[in-house]
């Protein structure tokens, strides 16, 4: 059996080490892989169900593009198996991009950073309640399909203010808190750090977020930082993108405090994500404990 995974990890892992190719609104995008991590894609069933797990929480005004997962997970996944890790990283887009063939020019995405920088705390209380209630009304469902009992809630998300800014990218970070029942079925704290940034590329924008452990706030920073870098340099603006982008304000009409408050729950659904599956593999530790107490002599 170690064999048959050791070869689906050597297949598979070529297929998504390369940077992916997302179509936004007719435009194709280039998405490098953040260094050590891997696309989760629906090349095998265990990674389709991976996703399908991660998308229970991508809800309006967004659309995940792709869900980026450590390396070292991909034998744990084929294993059909949960795996456990803090550092994951992920990308939306605005539903009203997804799709339709409308194009951002320069001016909107300065007047959406205008607005964030406005209206942050506003909008990340309004991604907190709203994540909340997901949350709420998605625990039975994952309850049922996993097998566990999850009592998971948001308690507490610290906004940091605007760090990092360029002509094509601008980037918060915040912290955020909640609680997990342990294996015993007991509230543990539960903690995460994650940086968004929203950059613009090709007439497109997209939310790179990454998410680490509570004391990981510089590390998701610069890994973002870079990684935005990575995405901007591989899309670089050809003629038709760049006469999208010149147009004048007036030419769309697109919802930026919509499409703001959409950026802040991205951050949230990193959160969720690694906290369902800190539940889900506590809850297997509990019950592959119990096994083993009552075969032991």
């Amino acid at each position: 059996m170690r064999t048959i995974i050791t070869l689906l990890f050597l297949f598979f892992v070529p297929a998504v080490s390369s940077a992916n190719t997302v179509s936004i609104g007719g435009t194709e995008i280039v998405i490098p892989n953040p260094p050590g991590f891997v696309a989760v894609t629906p090349h095998t069933p265990q990674m389709a169900r991976l996703r399908d797990l991660i998308e229970k929480f991508v809800a309006p005004p967004n659309e995940l593009l792709i869900w980026f997962i450590p390396e070292e997970s991909i034998p744990i996944v084929l294993k059909d198996a949960t795996p456990q890790f803090t550092r994951h990283f992920l990308i939306q887009t605005p539903q009203a991009l997804a799709k339709a063939p409308t194009s951002v020019s320069h001016s909107y995405f300065l007047e959406m950073k205008e607005i964030l920088k406005a209206r942050q705390d506003e909008m990340v209380k309004k991604a907190e309640r709203f994540m909340s209630d997901l949350l709420e009304s998605a625990k039975e469902e994952i309850s049922e399909e996993y097998n566990v009992n999850l009592d998971a809630s948001i308690s507490q998300i610290v906004p940091f203010p605007v760090h990092e800014e360029t002509n094509r990218t601008i980037a918060f970070s915040f912290l955020t808190k909640g609680k997990a029942n342990d294996e015993f079925g007991n509230p543990v704290p539960y903690g995460s750090a994650s940086t968004s940034t929203a950059i613009h590329v090709k007439g497109k924008v997209l939310f790179l977020s990454s998410t680490a452990e509570e004391t990981g706030l510089e590390w998701s920073r610069q890994i973002s930082k870079q990684w935005a870098d990575a995405v901007i340099a591989a899309n670089p603006p050809d003629l038709q993108s760049s006469l999208k982008e010149s147009l004048p304000s007036a030419v769309t009409g697109t919802n930026w405090s919509r499409v703001v408050a959409g950026w802040a729950v991205v951050l949230i659904v990193s959160f969720i994500g690694g906290l369902i599956l800190r539940s889900i593999n506590r809850r297997k530790a509990r019950e592959q404990g119990a096994e083993q107490d009552d075969t032991s002599p």
